[in-house]
């Protein structure tokens, strides 16, 4: 039997991937066989296949942190969910498939009720903004914070999650985009027209407990900035660094070195660091099941609303990778794979 999955022979832009087709695998001691339902596009997807994320998967490979699926096979002798149940998982790549070879630890059950589609929209995106905002951050109710790209996926997820622990959120966007951070309890600050550190200065005690920046390069220093003593800049991207499709590495040194290490060793009562998942997990090891289900109980409960912009079968990956670097389109891309 053979299977379809979205491949990544070389770096470049959208236009490097490829569907292919390979043997069905059978999983091996301690993993899981998953036929995927729906995958998430995120922005790492992109930065991975340009190259600008740095230690990534050996190519060729099949992008995709999230997927959510069936259990269609275990390795033998493992323990994991049985042949059937639905379950969600992050992985470090291979969610643009119609079946995954997943670690048996990192399947979660999805929730009665909740939909495939929905799950793989909040995902990612949600699961990483439970664990800044209160594992990395550790942001109090009535705190105060700062989100950039608040009307994105993760910035989405900051206002939503945010809002249920009383922490208010002030968040740069687009004027066009105003209104939707207004919608979920955020203070609007137009990245076009407004200077954030001066809105922030302008705040009762001039600063914020913490500040989320997925820009980098320069941006991560400025954000530095706009934190009180005793409070967090955390990095979790580099968009900055993708210009014109390409990587610009100069772009990313700059914002590790000037916002991310330099404050280390001048310190001065403000902490930084770069938010990632795996090395997180590594220092709290029961984190990653934590989180994952507490956001679906969340969704579960109605309780949070991820947006699903627009799903799209495996064959268009690259117009969804299109679409995502335009921001042609609101809200989460899912891919679906179609099957006969």
């Amino acid at each position: 039997m053979r299977y379809r999955h979205v491949s990544v022979p070389r770096l470049g832009g959208a236009e490097v991937l490829r569907l292919s087709s390979d043997e069905l695998p059978a999983p091996a001691v301690g993993q899981v066989r998953v036929r995927v339902l729906a995958a998430g596009v995120s922005y790492g997807d992109i930065l991975l296949r340009a190259g600008v994320i740095p230690g990534g998967p050996k190519r060729p490979f099949t992008p995709g942190y999230d997927l959510v699926g069936e259990v269609d096979q275990v390795g033998p002798g493992t323990r994991a969910p049985a042949v059937g149940q639905r379950v969600v998982a992050l992985v470090r790549s291979g969610g643009y498939a119609e079946y995954a070879i997943v670690p048996a630890n990192r399947l979660v059950p999805l929730p009665e009720g909740v939909d495939p589609v929905e799950a793989s929209a909040l995902a990612l995106n949600y699961f990483i903004a439970q664990q800044m905002l209160h594992r990395v951050a550790r942001v109090r109710r009535g705190g105060t914070v700062l989100v950039h790209g608040a009307s994105g996926g993760v910035g989405t997820a900051f206002l939503e999650l945010a809002a249920l622990a009383e922490v208010t959120v002030h968040g740069t966007v687009s004027g066009a985009r105003a209104d939707q951070v207004r919608r979920l309890g955020g203070n609007p600050i137009d990245r076009d027209t407004e200077d954030f550190l001066r809105v922030v200065r302008g705040l009762p005690g001039g600063a914020v407990d913490a500040v989320f920046d997925p820009v980098g390069g320069r941006h991560f220093l400025r954000s530095y900035q706009a934190v009180r003593r005793g409070g967090v800049m955390v990095g979790y991207g580099q968009n900055a660094a993708l210009r014109g499709g390409k990587p610009d590495l100069l772009v990313g040194a700059q914002g590790f070195l000037g916002g991310i290490v330099l404050p280390k060793l001048l310190p001065d009562g403000r902490r930084t660091m770069f938010y990632n998942a795996w090395s997180l997990e590594k220092s709290q090891p029961a984190a990653y099941q934590q989180d994952l289900a507490t956001v679906l109980e969340l969704l579960q409960k109605g309780l949070v609303s991820p947006r699903v912009g627009r799903t799209m079968p495996l064959d268009e990956a690259a117009d969804a990778h299109r679409a995502m670097e335009s921001a042609a389109v609101g809200g989460k891309i899912v891919l679906v794979p179609a099957r006969a």
